[in-house]
């Protein structure tokens, strides 16, 4: 019986991401329902088919029927919005362009340079991928994503961060500023800056200085905190050393550095299936704790504290990992 549930587990993040794409739900909220065939014309598909799709949310709880009529359940109900982080995860992480990458993740078991799935699925590692005009709709729904991801954790980001006796902070590779803009807000004294591989060298916006740079190559220098957030887990070891060496170079001795990212906790299936979504996509990693103890060694740094955000994306607990000299 638990094979069977487990191979038969995709069929629900198949239909899922079908009920999300037909645009149904943006007509439907807890309180106001619609037909089947009202819904079937306002999205342009055949009748019978949506039935059947919503007889199917209805025995997995993302929909509630009321005589003729469904509903989205309460725990559903951010699917009404196309810009929730829920919508916006199933738009993302559904997607073919990601999902038909998982149909190679067998053959990159046997790959000893490090190929992800999806190199293997499409010919060219994920960010480059994406950054063809022709694959633009995938990049904006990730970007879109990420902004939204961005949003959920400032708050906690915000909230814990130590950032008194901070006059320069650099976020390293911040992409729209959000955190830096926030912390901004928080801390007006503070001068930020964000890094990241833009198409301009360097401008100025809501109290935000923005660089372009490869954190591979060079960071600004002799700043009093550097930020790195979500990234490391797009890296395997090596890379990631190598960024957290470049941090190293540009910090001086009294320099602080935040990691922030989810620690793996043991026998947990999320963090889990997680570290495996990012080795499919871009030969990346969660990790313990122990982990990164090893990696910012190899980097000359060492781990000074952690902070707990009490926050969770993936299963487990995001946290902020200071590191210093």
């Amino acid at each position: 019986m638990m094979l069977s549930e487990i191979t038969i587990a995709y069929r629900k993040s198949a239909a899922l991401f079908a009920f999300v794409e037909s645009k149904a739900p943006l007509y439907l909220t807890t309180n106001d329902g619609k037909t089947v065939k009202e819904l079937a014309q306002l999205c342009h598909v055949s009748e019978d088919r949506f039935n059947r799709l919503f007889h199917y949310m209805q025995t997995i709880n993302v929909l509630t029927k009321k005589e003729d009529k469904f509903y989205l359940t309460e725990q559903c109900a951010s699917l009404s919005d196309p810009n929730s982080l829920e919508t916006l995860h199933i738009k993302f992480e559904l997607n073919p362009t990601i999902w038909n990458s998982w149909s190679k993740y067998n053959e990159s078991l046997h790959e000893m340079n490090n190929k992800s799935a999806f190199e293997i699925n499409h010919h060219q590692p994920y960010f480059d991928y994406i950054s063809h005009e022709s694959n633009k709709n995938i990049k904006v729904i990730f970007d879109n994503f990420m902004s939204k991801v961005t949003d959920v954790t400032n708050k906690p980001i915000i909230k814990s961060i130590p950032l008194r006796g901070i006059n320069s902070l650099v976020d390293i590779g911040g992409g729209l500023g959000s955190l830096a803009k926030e912390i901004k807000i928080h801390y007006p004294h503070i001068q930020c800056y964000v890094m990241d591989l833009y198409d301009f060298d360097r401008k100025e916006s809501e109290g935000v200085t923005f660089i372009k740079g490869d954190f591979f190559a060079g960071i600004p220098s002799e700043h009093d905190a550097y930020c790195i957030k979500n990234v490391l887990h797009n890296w395997p070891d090596q890379k990631a050393v190598e960024i957290l060496r470049t941090c190293h170079k540009a910090m001086r001795k009294d320099s602080v550095l935040y990691i922030i990212e989810m620690i793996k906790e043991p026998d947990d299936a999320s963090s889990a299936s997680f570290d495996l979504y990012m080795d499919i996509i871009v030969s990346g990693k969660s990790r313990y704790y122990s982990e990164f103890e090893s990696i910012a060694k190899q980097a000359g740094l060492s781990i000074t504290n952690r902070y707990n955000l009490n926050f969770s994306l993936t299963g487990s607990q995001q946290y902020i990992i200071e590191m210093r000299k």
